[in-house]
């Protein structure tokens, strides 16, 4: 029988959030030429996906802070 346990679940979860922000944090620094070189329509869809990029960075670094914070 494979039971998954609490440790292992949390484990699994900032193995997830740790990959999220990184890809988060790459494409967010991949984009800093588009903001600097984009205009009008092109920015603002730019902009719009930092926007949700933001908010994947937030809840993912706040799950893998907490998933460290639990491991100490």
């Amino acid at each position: 029988m494979n039971h998954t346990g609490p440790t292992d679940t949390m484990h699994q979860r900032g193995v997830k959030a740790r990959e999220n922000l990184v890809n988060a944090l790459r494409e967010c620094g991949d984009l800093a030429d588009a903001v600097e070189h984009f205009d009008g329509p092109e920015l603002l869809e730019v902009l719009d996906y930092l926007d949700s990029l933001r908010f994947v960075m937030a809840e993912s670094g706040q799950l893998l802070a907490g998933v460290v914070r639990g491991e100490l």
